[in-house]
């Protein structure tokens, strides 16, 4: 079985430095919460750049983004299913309120590229984070 997956690496420039958004989701086989970038799965027959506007909208309640290019690939297996990960560059309005999907996203935070690479805890979202230049 594949699942199709989309990631936002979502970020805004304000006075020329770059501000990164990630959220803070459950790990439920550690038990634990991990900061991330935003990911999730596809509906069947939907297309990657709808389907990440989708889960943007969903978990965050940002409407003023812009899809700009998919920057990143990669693929894990668990559970014994394999997942494809497309990871995309999204330019977002950091001054737009949050309005966090609780079921899903515990929280976010705007940071520094850098401080986003020491908080990522999967080294795929780390790479896909790299790719913003």
């Amino acid at each position: 079985m594949v699942r199709r997956e989309v990631q936002g690496v979502i970020f805004d420039e304000v006075d020329n430095a770059k501000t990164v958004l990630i959220i803070k989701k459950t790990d439920y086989s550690a038990r634990c919460y991990r900061w991330r970038l935003l990911k999730d799965g596809l509906h069947d027959g939907e297309a990657e750049t709808e389907g990440l506007k989708r889960e943007i909208l969903e978990e965050t309640g940002l409407k003023n983004i812009r899809i700009l290019e998919r920057v990143f690939t990669y693929e894990y297996f668990f559970r014994s299913v394999r997942h494809t990960v497309s990871s995309y560059l999204v330019k977002a309005d950091s001054k737009e309120p949050i309005k966090l999907q609780k079921s899903e996203v515990s929280g976010y935070l705007w940071t520094t590229k850098q401080e986003a690479l020491r908080m990522l805890h999967w080294n795929n979202e780390k790479d896909a984070l790299e790719c913003l230049r």
